[in-house]
């Protein structure tokens, strides 16, 4: 690498007019082509160009799948974590501070009577 300051004044576009123009003319002159191709195109819609996209997106979503499933897979699957740390229907009521018969109604097998409901909420079953 060199640390000595190189002169850039030559590549100065405001030294020589003249040459500005003829290379602005050179580089329009071969872009031409290139150009008159793209607008005889026609406008790309917006699912042509979401349709770029559509084979990463779905490499992504592959992998990120496969990942997942390794880690279900190494884990037990899901119903073991949630199975383990699952609190019981007593704990939720009093984690709440419900008295304790509202426990029992978060049973959907046990329906409570009306007299159940009516003394646990004016404070009677607790």
């Amino acid at each position: 690498m060199e640390d000595e300051f190189r002169d850039l004044a030559p590549l100065d576009p405001s030294a020589s007019e003249a040459r500005w123009e003829r290379m602005v003319a050179g580089i329009s002159a071969a872009a031409a082509p290139e150009l008159g191709r793209r607008a005889a195109l026609p406008e790309p819609g917006l699912l042509v160009l979401l349709a770029g996209y559509v084979r990463p997106a779905v490499s992504a979503a592959a992998l990120l799948a496969a990942a997942a499933s390794a880690v279900l897979i190494a884990s037990g699957g899901p119903a073991a974590a949630v199975d383990a740390e699952r609190p019981s229907q007593a704990q939720v009521a009093a984690g709440l501070g419900y008295p304790a018969p509202v426990a029992g109604w978060l049973d959907p097998r046990e329906t409570p009577s009306t007299g159940e409901m009516l003394a646990a909420m004016q404070g009677g079953g607790r």
